[in-house]
């Protein structure tokens, strides 16, 4: 597999400064080498420039949603790089940063696309909030929900202007703490989601085949795989900034990365909220190795 990796250094999704340091760490700790390891030809992009702005300037754009004008631009940028590694018939790997990403590649993958395509999200939050629902003000909150055409149109229409994916090709993994507007927009849009509690009812096979069979009969093609650190347990991801108890375990997580890898649709993957500053004892560092590590394992069997 031919990889674009695309560092976005940016915390101001979540409102929490460490997380945007998540890239160079990985970098430190040898990810190009982990991603070529499996016979992958990967091309180390560098980082998105992300404007510099001080913490007490947050609100400056916005009344309530944090540092909008920064997570915009940031994110046209970072749209920009993940259409042109598509263009070149490359896998763009975004890793950041925080979840707020997510509109930025997003954009960049529908951009480049004429077709539909599925968007799988792991993740122990939904990421749907809209401005009015959001009870932190935090956009890392807001990215898949507003790549669905959801709420404030500076979100909704980043990059081109137009919903980026359907909601009924959205596909949520490892939820464990849902907002309760989230809980309405799941509903009314008719999205389909797997929470933690129906993994540890139904077993994590039973889940990927409801997953993939459910992609198959959609005719969808191609995958966006938006994974986030926090679907772990809390205990094996200390450093990242809102773990949730009764997560992942890195070895169910595997699974199913190669399970839809394996599927030969994936076009695009996220990699987000690693925060080294707030880690302990390298916990979260060792378990994002892992996890790329099975990654890189997956994409080198696609050929």
């Amino acid at each position: 597999m031919k990889i674009e990796l695309i560092g976005f250094p940016m915390f101001y999704g979540c409102d929490r400064p460490g997380v945007e340091h998540g890239p160079d760490k990985l970098r430190e700790n040898g990810i190009v080498d982990i991603l070529k390891k499996h016979k992958n030809d990967v091309n180390d992009n560098g980082n998105i420039e992300v404007t510099q702005v001080d913490t007490d300037k947050k609100y400056a754009s916005h009344k309530s949603m944090k540092y909008l004008n920064e997570v915009v631009e940031g994110n046209v940028r970072l749209a920009q790089a993940v259409e042109s590694a598509i263009n070149k018939g490359n896998l763009p790997f975004v890793v950041g940063g925080d979840h707020s990403l997510g509109l930025g590649s997003l954009a960049g993958v529908k951009s480049a696309r004429e077709d539909d395509f599925a968007v799988i999200w792991i993740d122990a939050h939904a990421d749907l909030n809209v401005t009015e629902s959001s009870p932190s003000g935090n956009i890392h909150g807001m990215p898949l929900g507003a790549s669905a055409g959801l709420g404030d149109d500076t979100l909704t229409s980043l990059y081109k202007s137009g919903q980026k994916v359907r909601p009924e090709n959205i596909y949520i993994l490892g939820l464990r703490s849902v907002d309760d507007g989230e809980e309405v927009i799941i509903k009314e849009h008719g999205i389909n989601i797997w929470r933690m509690t129906d993994i540890r009812e139904r077993g994590m096979d039973t889940v990927i085949n409801e997953l993939l069979e459910k992609i198959s009969s959609s005719g969808i093609d191609k995958i966006h795989l938006s994974y986030d650190i926090d679907s772990l347990d809390d205990q094996l991801v200390p450093g990242t900034g809102t773990p949730v108890a009764d997560g992942l375990e890195i070895e169910e997580s595997k699974k199913l990365i190669h399970s839809i890898i394996g599927t030969g649709k994936i076009g695009s993957i996220d990699f987000v909220e690693f925060n080294p500053v707030i880690d302990k004892n390298d916990i979260t560092l060792h378990s994002s190795l892992s996890m790329l590590d099975a990654f890189s394992e997956a994409l080198g069997k696609i050929r």
